[in-house]
C-alpha cells in the first residue's frame, strides 16, 4: 500500500531532504548540560530546529538506566550516542515529514490529536489527584457501600437435568453411568430436559449460592438441589434422582468455590484508584461540556445517516443525499439492471 510505502522510506527521504535543503547540522562534541552554563546552551542545530542542554537532561531522566547503557559504556558516550543516535535522528524524521507535508494527511491529523487528548487526560488526572486526593474516608465509604463486590458465599457448581418421572431419570443415570462424559450429560440435557431456560447451555446452571441464587436473572435453585449436592463431592453425580416440585432432577454437582471476604486493606488500593479515576472523569466531563459549548456548531448528526454500517460493522461507501441504502457488502459485485419499461 501507498501509505505503507510512505512509511518505510521515510527515513531515507527525510534525511536526504533535510541534508539537502537546510542549513546543515552542527554537533557539539560536548553532549551534556555544562556546569553553570545558560539554561538554552545549544547542543545541536538541526535545519530550522535546535536541541537544548536542559532538553537532552529532560529526555535521558525519562530513560529507564538499564536501556541507557546501550547507548556506551562511558557516561560521555551515552549523552553523544543518545543526542546523535534519538534526538538528532527525531529532528531530522520530524523536518522530512514537514517537507513532504505529512501533517496535512488525514490519517497523520487523527494521530495527532489522539497524542494531544491523551496529554491532556494525562494532565487532567494529575490535577484531579493534586487538588482532590482521595481520603481514606472515602475508601470506607466506598467499601461499605459496595461490600458484595468484595465478599462472596461458597458456592457450588451445578449441572441439571429436569424429566417428568423417576423412572426417566434414573434410566438416564443408568445411561450416564456408562458413559460420565461432560459432553454426554450436555447432548441429553439438550435433548430431554424439560426446563428449556438451561437445556439449550447443557444443563447448566452455573455457581449457585446457599440461598439458592444464581447469576442468571430469574433462576432461583431449589434447597432439595442443594441439600443433595452436599451429600457427594466435586465432579460427582448424585447417585438417585433428585424431586423437583412434580418432577424429577438428574445432578451432576460440578465443582464448588471458597467463600472469600477481602478486607478494606486488602482492596483500599484498588479502590482507590477506582475514586481517583472517577474524579479525573468529572473534570473531564466538566471540561468537555465547557468546550462543547464554547466550540461546536454546525452540528448535523443526521448526515451520518448516509454512511452504511451492516451488522457484521462493514462500511458501505458514503451516499450521495436521495440514495438508497445498498444492502450489497463490500466488494460483491453490483446487481445486474433491472430492464426499463418507458412508456411514451
Amino acid at each position: 500500500m501507498r501509505a505503507r510505502t510512505v512509511k518505510l522510506s521515510l527515513a531515507a527521504a527525510a534525511v536526504a531532504s533535510v541534508c539537502a535543503a537546510s542549513t546543515g547540522l552542527s554537533l557539539r562534541a560536548e553532549a551534556q548540560t555544562p556546569a553553570g552554563g545558560a539554561a538554552d546552551a545549544v547542543v545541536a542545530r538541526v535545519g530550522d530546529r535546535v536541541i537544548t542542554a536542559p532538553e537532552v537532561e529532560r529526555r535521558l531522566a525519562q530513560i529507564p538506566p538499564f536501556q541507557l547503557q546501550s547507548f556506551g559504556r562511558t557516561p560521555e558516550e551515552i549523552r553523544k550516542n543518545f543526542v546523535s543516535q534519538v534526538l538528532v535522528r527525531e529532528q531530522l524524521l520530524a523536518q522530512g515529514a514537514a517537507a513532504q507535508k505529512l501533517t496535512e494527511r488525514a490519517d497523520v491529523q487523527d494521530r495527532v490529536r489522539s497524542v494531544l487528548r491523551a496529554a491532556l487526560l494525562q494532565r487532567l488526572q494529575a490535577e484531579a489527584a493534586a487538588s482532590s486526593p482521595v481520603t481514606d474516608e472515602e475508601v470506607r465509604a466506598y467499601y461499605e457501600a459496595h461490600r458484595d463486590k468484595f465478599s462472596s458465599p461458597a458456592m457450588v457448581a451445578l449441572w441439571r437435568i429436569l424429566v417428568a418421572t423417576r423412572e426417566e431419570a434414573e434410566a438416564i443415570l443408568a445411561e450416564l453411568k456408562k458413559d460420565p462424559s461432560p459432553q454426554r450429560f450436555k447432548d441429553i440435557a439438550r435433548e430431554r430436559s424439560l426446563d428449556k431456560a438451561t437445556s439449550m447451555r447443557g444443563g447448566d446452571l452455573g455457581f449457585v449460592a446457599p440461598d439458592g441464587a444464581t447469576s442468571e436473572p430469574g433462576l432461583k435453585v431449589a434447597s432439595g438441589l442443594l441439600q443433595a449436592a452436599a451429600r457427594v463431592k466435586d465432579a460427582e453425580l448424585v447417585p438417585e434422582p433428585v424431586p423437583e416440585g412434580d418432577r424429577f432432577a438428574v445432578l451432576w454437582r460440578r465443582q464448588s468455590r471458597r467463600p472469600v471476604s477481602r478486607s478494606l486493606e486488602q482492596e483500599a488500593p484498588s479502590i482507590r484508584q477506582i475514586l481517583a479515576h472517577g474524579k479525573a472523569e468529572a473534570q473531564v466531563k466538566q471540561l468537555l461540556e465547557r468546550l462543547r459549548a464554547q466550540d461546536v456548531s454546525g452540528h448535523a448528526p443526521e448526515l451520518v445517516d448516509l454512511i452504511d454500517v451492516t451488522s457484521t460493522g462493514d462500511l458501505q461507501p458514503l451516499k450521495r443525499p436521495g440514495t438508497l441504502a445498498s444492502s450489497r457488502r463490500p466488494g460483491a459485485p453490483p446487481p445486474s439492471p433491472v430492464p426499463r419499461n418507458d412508456m411514451r
